[in-house]
């Protein structure tokens, strides 16, 4: 799975950040078609590279992921 966690937590971060700017729009008033696609835009630019650092730091972060490939815990750990 080598774009995989990618997509999934780019997926994530798009639908998060475009859900709260869709709910800031909407509580400050403005209620066009033009607020979803602002909250879009704001979800693509921003969600797209939050999703890679994330996917990035998950594989650094974890002790059984080394050289692109994951490894098994040794026993008793797990």
């Amino acid at each position: 799975m080598k774009y995989g966690w990618k997509a999934v937590l780019g997926i994530i971060w798009v639908f998060c950040l475009t859900g709260a700017a869709l709910i800031v729009f909407f509580v400050s008033g403005w209620y066009s078609p033009w607020a979803f696609a602002t909250a879009g835009a704001l979800g693509l630019v921003l969600g797209i590279p939050a999703g890679i650092w994330n996917a990035r730091k998950l594989r650094r972060e974890d002790p059984n992921w080394k050289d692109g490939r994951y490894v098994k815990a040794p026993e008793g750990l797990s």
